[in-house]
């Protein structure tokens, strides 16, 4: 005791001491907390190492691999137009276009980072939490250093996150949760700071951003200003809180409260509680009703995951229900009452334990309460929930470390060590489309979807009878499975089984009379059939039901073209255009009616602006070389081939053509390098020969002439004119050497 009396004189008398010890206790602080930051950096980089690989999967292919939208990152209106409520989620698929096109391990880095730094932000907001006024002089915030990093290592380890992280284009689920948490630990420490300063400002400007961000990238942000409210009753107001228009965080909330309310009466109507009818596989009609029911049993299936994650599944074969009296649906009811009662239950004694039950139960209120949903339960939806579950476990364990300690860090090791190899496991089953498929049809055996979409992988690959099994067990087990039936009935279409592919569409529109994939199908079917005016009334059908469908407009085009009705051919072209006026194979199209017309300035016209909607389009240049040849100026010809054949340089025509256009330009010698060029990739190329033939012939080497016209005979016996011209060629080799047989 007296040596802590002297000790407290000295530093008295000596503050600079005092000082010094302070920045030195600081300073290690700072250390520990990169060294903690660092640590949940490294884990989640070897645990998702293996993901980089991973292919595009299901909602990928539309929402980046065949989304026209993401392919100009200037281009801001088209993201926008696509999808003005995920904004940002798709500004970033943008950028990840342009840097990398296609290419998964771009994609890949990228929702890693932000897993990562969403890790980092719970890291940060668990600090803050303890730091509040109504937990800093708690006994359990003296450890809140230790709970905030085994909060963020459980949230990065988590097996459970892998279809935020892992499932490319559940980008938007860890992005808005990244938004969403890093808005409110902003506004929490503009709270925490005393003084009404620029920082504060500052603070809550960022916390602002944040938000708007967040609402950007996905409608889970909506219930951002409850969770702040949360936080407020929770842990900001240790008094009795009192409502005045004069307090600026009253202001603050109210106006985030009317702000929300009037951006979802803007951006939907009351048609998100529409029932939705059976779809992608799905036998039962979701209604409001049966859904909140349904909930009931997923919510509890989402806490058995988190605690117990195995048997993941990214399409449960789950059972709705349609009665809340249902036993499933009414003890899950009682658990999850249960558990909101405990959470208020605890409100006093055990604030962080009740803050998280509700943190849960709020941030699933987007996707789990009445707004129907076609699929019931995806694992994505509990990344951002999951935050408030790890709080719990870490809050728990710390609360009985003082009897237990070795026991309770045990169990929080135990449990990231676990979630690691299960993360790093689950990860090898997003490899390609087939490991999730049959990962997914092996725990959903009696659902059509997964089956049908393994089919899709083999059709992808070209392995047609193996895509038709799966599409028929498809079938089998939902025999009103609409797309099942288009896609086997592509299958057969590419097998050249036109009779099985009309009967599949044909059952498709059975089942569902506007259905216009079907009319688009099976028009292109009868096309292919030599089935014009069948294939006409297909094609009138599906632009019936959707006036803006480009491509039905484009094939109809093309079937009035075939009938020679080719005024009503430029003006379905025309309509295509005017639609998408950078749709590429109309404008092409359009340009060889036109040619055929000998409206040579529209063609050139119409294949120039599809060269201009498709640099690399070679059967534009090709076209348009044409019609520079015909219009005799062959430099331009000469141009445009070559620009085709950098494109295209396994096509024979396009060295015939050019090798035309020399030949009319007295070149002779690249005429012949290109006659031959084609001869090599067609050996059977009766007018490379001829042509070629008839070089020779200006070039009077007639021994070669004759060999190019005989081949030419040879493959096509009855070319006369091959007959004629060797016939001429043998008269001039005579002439040639005669003079030396006199001598």
């Amino acid at each position: 005791m007296e040596n802590k009396q002297k000790k407290k004189q000295k530093e008295q008398k000596h503050p600079i001491v005092k000082t010094n010890r302070t920045i030195n206790q600081q300073n290690s602080r700072n250390y520990y907390d990169l060294l903690g930051i660092a640590f949940i950096i490294i884990l989640g980089i070897i645990i998702y190492s293996n993901s980089f690989k991973c292919s595009f999967h299901f909602d990928d292919t539309g929402s980046i691999v065949d989304n026209p939208a993401i392919r100009n990152l200037s281009d801001i209106k088209s993201i926008w137009n696509y999808s003005n409520n995920r904004f940002v989620a798709y500004f970033s698929f943008a950028l990840n276009y342009h840097f990398g096109k296609l290419d998964v391990w771009g994609y890949h880095l990228m929702n890693l980072m932000i897993h990562l730094i969403t890790s980092i932000i719970v890291w940060w907001l668990t600090v803050l939490i303890f730091s509040t006024p109504a937990m800093k002089d708690k006994e359990i915030s003296k450890n809140k250093k230790m709970i905030a990093l085994f909060t963020s290592l459980l949230f990065v380890s988590h097996p459970l996150a892998t279809q935020s992280v892992t499932y490319i284009v559940q980008r938007l689920a860890s992005m808005v949760a990244m938004f969403y948490l890093l808005s409110l630990a902003l506004y929490v420490k503009a709270r925490l700071l005393d003084k009404r300063n620029l920082s504060k400002y500052m603070l809550f400007a960022s916390a602002l951003i944040s938000a708007v961000l967040a609402l950007l990238t996905k409608e889970n942000a909506y219930t951002l200003p409850f969770a702040i409210v949360l936080f407020e009753i929770f842990f900001l107001q240790t008094k009795k809180i009192k409502i005045g228009l004069k307090d600026y965080r009253v202001l603050l909330i109210i106006i985030g409260f009317v702000g929300i309310i009037g951006l979802v009466f803007f951006k939907f109507s009351f048609s998100i509680f529409n029932a939705i009818p059976p779809n992608h596989g799905n036998i039962y009609t979701i209604t409001l009703e049966n859904y909140l029911f349904t909930q009931f049993s997923v919510i509890i299936k989402y806490l058995q995951l988190l605690i117990l994650p195995i048997n993941q599944n990214i399409d449960y074969d789950f059972p709705i229900s349609n009665s809340f009296f249902e036993i499933r649906t009414l003890f899950s009811f009682v658990g999850l009452l249960s558990l909101l009662l405990c959470a208020v239950y605890l409100f006093k004694k055990h604030r962080i334990i009740s803050f998280a039950i509700f943190w849960f139960f709020l941030t699933l209120l987007i996707e789990s309460s009445i707004i129907p949903i076609e699929d019931v339960i995806y694992e994505h939806r509990t990344y951002l929930p999951s935050f408030g579950f790890f709080l719990i476990m870490t809050s728990v364990i710390y609360l009985l470390r003082q009897k237990h300690r070795f026991v309770s860090i045990s169990i929080l090791i135990i449990f990231i060590i676990s979630n690691s190899f299960l993360t790093i496991e689950r990860n090898k089953i997003w490899k390609d489309e087939l490991t999730l498929s049959n990962d997914i049809v092996s725990k959903s055996p009696h659902k059509a979807r997964p089956i049908v979409s393994r089919g899709v992988y083999y059709s992808n690959l070209g392995q047609w009878e193996t895509a038709i099994f799966d599409y028929t067990k498809g079938i089998e087990i939902n025999p009103r499975y609409i797309e099942a039936y288009n896609l086997r009935g592509n299958a057969y279409h590419q097998l050249g089984q036109l009779d099985k592919a009309i009967a599949d569409n044909t059952k498709a529109l059975e089942i569902d009379v506007n259905y216009v994939q079907g009319y688009y199908n099976r028009g292109l079917f009868y096309s292919e059939d030599r089935q014009l005016e069948k294939a006409i009334i297909d094609y009138s059908k599906a632009i019936e039901i959707n006036q803006k469908y480009k491509e039905a407009y484009n094939l109809r085009g093309v079937a009035f073209y075939q009938l020679g009705q080719l005024d009503k051919a430029i003006a379905d072209y025309s309509k295509a255009i005017e639609i998408d006026t950078r749709f590429t194979i109309a404008l092409y199209n359009r340009g060889i009616v036109y040619e055929n017309n000998k409206q040579f300035d529209k063609a050139i016209f119409d294949y120039s602006e599809a060269i201009v909607s498709d640099p690399k389009y070679s059967r534009a240049y090709s076209s348009r070389g044409i019609v520079y040849f015909k219009l005799e100026l062959w430099s331009k010809a000469i141009e445009d081939l070559s620009k085709a054949i950098g494109f295209d340089s396994k096509n024979s025509s396009l060295y015939f053509n050019r090798a035309n256009s020399y030949l009319k330009s007295n070149n002779y010698n690249m005429a012949l390098n290109d006659y031959s060029k084609a001869i090599e990739i067609e050996p059977k190329f009766v007018q490379a020969y001829f042509n070629r033939g008839n070089v020779y012939f200006k070039l009077q080497q007639w021994k070669k002439a004759i060999e190019d016209y005989s081949k030419a005979i040879e493959i096509e016996p009855n070319f006369k004119e091959a007959y004629d011209n060797r016939n001429i060629a043998f008269q001039k080799l005579q002439q040639k050497e005669m003079p030396l047989v006199n001598k």
